[in-house]
C-alpha cells in the first residue's frame, strides 16, 4: 500500500554538513533575531543560545527554568514566549534560551515546532519538506 502527504514548502539543506539545518527568525517585540537552527526529532524542546534572548533584549533568567537533559548530560535554559518564523510560517510558541553563555546550540524540537508541521525528508537530495500541521 502506497501512502502520499502533500507539502506547501521546500527547502533545500547541504546533507554533507552534519545535521538538518533551517533557517529560523525569532521576534519578540520589535526586535529579531535571524539563525540556523538544526531539526532534532529527538529533542523534545526548542532551545537556542543565550546570545540569541538576549539580542531580543529578553532577561533570559526571568523565564520558566528547565533542567534539559541531553544523551551527554543536563544544562539549564529558560522559557519564553517568542515568534518563531520557519520557512515564511510563523508561530507563538515557548522556546527555551540557555543559561550558559558558552552554549552554541540551536535546535528546533517537538513542543514549538515538531507538533506544528508535518515534514518530509529526502536526506540523500538534501530536501526538507514542510506544512503547518493544519495546513490543506
Amino acid at each position: 500500500m502506497a501512502y502520499q502527504l502533500d507539502f506547501a514548502r521546500l527547502s533545500n539543506y547541504d546533507s554533507g554538513k552534519p545535521g538538518i539545518m533551517v533557517p529560523v527568525t525569532l521576534r519578540f517585540t520589535d526586535c529579531a533575531a535571524t539563525l540556523e537552527a538544526k531539526l532534532d526529532t529527538g529533542a523534545t524542546e526548542c532551545v537556542f543560545a543565550r546570545q540569541h534572548g538576549e539580542s531580543l533584549r529578553l532577561d533570559i533568567e526571568s523565564g520558566e527554568r528547565l533542567r534539559i537533559n541531553t544523551a551527554t548530560g543536563t544544562f539549564t535554559a529558560y522559557r519564553h514566549e517568542v515568534t518563531m518564523t520557519v520557512l515564511d510560517y510563523a508561530f507563538d510558541v515557548r522556546v527555551c534560551f540557555a543559561e550558559d553563555e558558552q552554549f552554541n546550540h540551536n535546535v528546533l524540537g517537538r513542543h514549538g515546532f515538531l507538533d506544528r508541521v508535518r515534514i518530509g525528508v529526502v536526506d540523500y537530495e538534501g530536501q526538507l519538506y514542510l506544512s503547518k500541521y493544519d495546513e490543506d
